[in-house]
């Protein structure tokens, strides 16, 4: 059972978060790699206008004992609607859907648009149930949104045991450094992965990932979408303020511009 501090719910100025994700896996509906998705546009065209489309291959194995080999095919196309400034994105396969934005600003907004996609899904293809569902905040830390100009402060806004392995020795400041820790989450099957890594961005300047992802796996009814997204929510964020040991450096929103 995870116990992190509550924290009053502040805005960021210069947030860290790169992107937010959120995807709902569920049993494959053939109806989605079949026909073109009008309907569904219908519902979400109005907040995400712009359509793309994708067509891959898959690669399949042939099972022949004499000489293995592959088979090579046209995978099932994922539609991609997206808003106009490009920032957030819903994709739609024939077994997931996932909300993603990279221009996040508040929970209650990115929530509504979770909705929306959800009832769309729902309206349209009537899934049974989901077998994952994920929410996912991925932070880099880096000077432009910090202000600082030094590696070892940068480093210094995490908890230092979260990077206690980047920073022993024999070596002096590593090409690059990931660990990923799993933890039990609130309910039996909730589960929280945080990733906390060190890496070379841009001209070299230094990056610091602070990767959070809540999930459940089995069958999961759709009902329970709303109480498991507001939980993984709340437990990332607390989660989030935790690991920092200052948030001061991304200037936070007074009260009286909110």
């Amino acid at each position: 059972m995870l116990h992190f501090p509550e924290q009053e719910d502040i805005r960021l100025k210069r947030a860290p978060l790169t992107e937010v994700i959120c995807q709902v896996r569920f049993p494959p509906i053939l109806r989605i790699a079949s026909e073109r998705p009008a309907a569904f546009q219908e519902k979400v065209r109005a907040k995400l206008p712009q359509l793309e489309e994708e067509h891959g291959l898959a690669v399949l194995p042939i099972a022949d004992n004499a000489m293995p080999s592959v088979q090579v095919q046209q995978a099932p196309p994922v539609y991609q609607f997206k808003a106009v400034d490009g920032n957030t994105t819903l994709t739609l396969a024939p077994d997931f859907y996932a909300l993603s934005t990279t221009a996040y600003q508040h929970w209650a907004d990115f929530w509504a648009m979770i909705t929306l996609a959800n009832s769309a899904v729902q309206d349209v293809y009537e899934p049974n149930y989901a077998v994952r569902i994920g929410l996912r905040y991925i932070n880099e830390i880096t000077f432009a949104n910090t202000g600082l100009q030094e590696e070892s402060r940068l480093r210094s806004l995490l908890r230092s045991d979260l990077l206690t392995f980047y920073n022993q020795g024999p070596w002096e400041q590593p090409l690059e450094m990931l660990n990923r820790l799993l933890l039990a989450g609130e309910q039996k099957r909730d589960r929280l992965t945080i990733r906390v890594g060190v890496k070379k961005g841009e001209g070299e300047e230094p990056v610091i990932l602070l990767d959070f992802d809540y999930f459940q796996e089995g069958n999961i009814p759709f009902e329970t979408l709303e109480a498991f997204c507001q939980r993984a929510h709340d437990t990332i964020y607390k989660a989030f303020r935790w690991a920092l040991t200052d948030d001061g450096v991304f200037e936070p929103v007074p009260d009286e511009e909110m």
